[in-house]
C-alpha cells in the first residue's frame, strides 16, 4: 500500500473523531476561542488518542473473534494485507466507528460539564465576567446601546474574547427587541439570536437573573 494512501487513511482516523468531539464539546459549552492553532492540535490531538485506544481493543478482540486483523498479522505487512484484506477493512471500519462514537460521548459529557451556559470566558476581562451568569442564575438580561443610538434588548448569549473591544462581539438570544433611534418603543423580532459587533457598542446594560425568578 502507497505511503501517501496510508498517511490519508490514518489523517482520516484521527480528523473524524476529533472534529466530532469539538462539535459536540461547543455544542453545550462554547469556551474561549483557543486560535485556529490551538483548535487544530486539540482535533488531533483527541482523535489520534481514540484512534490509538479503539485500535488497541479491536486488535486485543481480534484473538478471539475471526474475521478481524490481528497483531501479529499487521505486522507481518503486505503479504497479510493481500491475503485478509477484509479482515483489515472491517477492523479499519469497528475503530473508526468505535473512536468516532468515544469521541463524541467525551465531547458531550466535556460540554455539558462545562456549564450549562454558553458563554466564552477570559479570565481578567470585565466583559466576560459580568455577561456571563453565575451559580443559580439565568443568562442575564442585556441592553446594548449602538453608536447610531439604536438600542438592543435580549437575554445574553456569547461574547468573544478577543483583546480588541473593537472586534469583540456580542450575541443575545430570544426574546429579542431592537429600538431605532426616533422610535417609542421597542419592537419585538422573532429572531433567535443577534450578534452586535463590537466596534458598533457604545454601552452595555446588564440585569442578573435568577433561575427561580417569575417570568414578567
Amino acid at each position: 500500500m502507497p505511503s501517501s494512501l496510508v498517511g490519508l487513511i490514518a489523517l482520516l482516523f484521527a480528523a473524524v473523531p476529533g472534529y466530532l468531539y469539538l462539535i459536540h464539546y461547543e455544542r453545550h459549552g462554547l469556551r474561549e476561542r483557543p486560535g485556529a492553532t490551538r483548535e487544530v492540535a486539540e482535533l488531533f490531538t483527541v482523535g489520534t488518542f481514540a484512534a490509538l485506544a479503539t485500535a488497541a481493543g479491536v486488535l486485543a478482540l481480534a484473538e478471539n473473534v475471526p474475521g478481524l486483523a490481528t497483531l501479529d498479522g499487521v505486522l507481518s505487512g503486505a503479504a497479510y494485507a493481500r491475503s485478509h484484506a477484509w479482515h483489515l477493512i472491517r477492523s479499519g471500519v469497528l475503530i473508526l466507528t468505535l473512536s468516532t462514537v468515544t469521541c463524541i460521548v467525551l465531547g458531550e459529557l466535556r460540554g455539558r460539564h462545562s456549564g450549562a451556559s454558553s458563554w466564552s470566558t477570559t479570565p481578567g476581562t470585565v466583559w466576560a465576567e459580568l455577561l456571563k451568569p453565575r451559580r443559580g442564575e439565568a443568562d442575564p438580561e442585556v441592553q446594548v446601546l449602538m453608536d447610531d443610538g439604536t438600542l438592543v434588548y435580549g437575554s445574553g448569549h456569547m461574547v468573544s474574547d478577543e483583546r480588541d473591544t473593537y472586534y469583540r462581539d456580542v450575541a443575545l438570544h430570544h426574546p429579542i427587541s431592537i429600538r431605532s433611534p426616533g422610535e417609542d418603543h421597542p419592537r419585538s423580532t422573532d429572531a433567535d439570536y443577534v450578534i452586535i459587533p463590537g466596534g458598533h457598542i457604545r454601552l452595555i446594560e446588564i440585569t442578573a437573573v435568577p433561575l427561580n425568578r417569575v417570568p414578567d
